[in-house]
């Protein structure tokens, strides 16, 4: 998660999403794994501009356009935004250095297990990289190894998940030349069938989820259907994706 991000649609929806899984399942608290990197200077550009995903949460909106126009932010307003929302939060503090890099990897991810097993309640693990996991991006990976988080530690967060767990991070689907067939592929060969792909291609913003049991898979997919159906009055709702095991009653593209 880098500053230059907060405000824009992408967050938007990220935010919104995570809102709604957590809020409509009783019970769940969030784990938010934000990778933190050094900050930057807003990214403006007009394609992060388009708040459709996420317009619903008024005050997360409200937020998140008044965060864009700042040249700075601070990740202390997403997590004061949760707590508000009365979601029950807990975040990872960086670890030996003050922002996320390729020094302090390793003991980043072995204390967010640790954290994570040390939490009571059942909970959402959230990690939120720059822009996504290295599967499929080695160009990019080789250059930004910062921006990425690696299967292998994904693995790791999905091996020490409790049972009915859910693990869930970000992916920008920047690469045009890497299908969203060959992503899905990818992901389900790596992580288990029980692997669910959600985005929206309009802005390029895509999630993946990973359970480790069946009941939980079918009920978080059926709270991501209802999310998205409150947006489909949208001109560019063909661009939902939710790829993974369907329900039988889906109208969702399952590739």
């Amino acid at each position: 998660m880098n500053s230059k991000y907060i405000g824009n649609s992408l967050d938007l929806m990220k935010y919104d999403l995570l809102t709604h899984l957590v809020k409509c399942s009783e019970g769940l608290g969030l784990f938010y794994v934000p990778m933190l990197t050094e900050p930057k200077p807003k990214e403006r550009n007009p394609k992060y501009e388009t708040y459709e995903i996420g317009t619903l949460n008024k005050p997360l909106l409200k937020m998140m356009q008044r965060e864009y126009r700042k040249e700075y932010s601070d990740i202390k307003v997403i997590k004061k935004y949760f707590v508000e929302s009365g979601i029950h939060l807990s975040m990872l503090n960086q670890i030996g250095k003050k922002y996320f890099c390729e020094e302090n990897r390793k003991d980043y991810f072995v204390e967010a297990v640790s954290h994570y097993k040390s939490l009571v309640n059942q909970t959402l693990v959230y990690v939120d990289p720059d822009v996504g996991c290295d599967i499929g991006i080695t160009r990019s990976f080789r250059s930004n190894k910062q921006k990425y988080i690696r299967k292998h530690e994904v693995l790791l967060l999905k091996e020490n998940l409790s049972k009915g767990g859910t693990l869930c991070y970000f992916q920008h689907l920047g690469d045009s030349n890497y299908s969203i067939l060959e992503r899905v592929a990818d992901l389900t060969e790596t992580f288990g069938e029980l692997t669910l792909f959600v985005a929206y291609t309009r802005i390029q913003a895509g999630f993946v989820f990973i359970f480790n049991d069946e009941q939980t898979y079918f009920d978080k997919r059926r709270l991501i259907e209802q999310y998205y159906y409150q947006y489909a009055h949208l001109k560019h709702c063909d661009k939902f994706i939710i790829s993974g095991k369907p329900l039988k009653s889906s109208g969702f593209l399952a590739l």
